[in-house]
């Protein structure tokens, strides 16, 4: 059974970039659940293509995605003013980006729906 969102989706689309397709189908179920639009990427191409699209209001990113840092991603996530977000399974050092907030896998459904929310706040998506 899926929560309630913490607050309104209002139809936001949200890029999920994951080489797990496992995890790909939890969080785009629970986000689908919660009203958001979600794309989901398995790659550094896919996502760089996605954001290319613009159809992209923010987005999840796992730390390594086929053997690469998406530290390019999140470059152009923030070049853009895109707000994101790190999932990760943890590792040896943190990602380089001390001010973007990071979910830590495993994650329960609360979690993920509070950081989304989070981000998705109004200060998040102005310019």
């Amino acid at each position: 059974m899926h929560g309630e969102p913490i607050a309104p989706s209002r139809g936001l689309r949200v890029l999920v970039v994951d080489d797990e397709m496992l995890i790909c189908l939890l969080i785009e179920t629970i986000l689908l659940d919660a009203g958001y639009q979600v794309t989901v990427a398995n790659t550094i191409a896919e996502a760089s293509c996605a954001i290319d699209a613009g159809e992209t209001d923010l987005a999840i990113l796992d730390i390594n995605v086929r053997g690469q840092k998406t530290y390019s991603i999140a470059d152009r996530l923030g070049a853009a003013g895109i707000p994101f977000i790190f999932a990760t399974g943890g590792g040896p050092e943190p990602p380089p980006y001390p001010n973007r907030p990071c979910l830590t896998k495993p994650f329960n459904e609360a979690d993920l729906l509070a950081a989304v929310a989070r981000l998705a706040g109004p200060s998040s998506l102005q310019p």
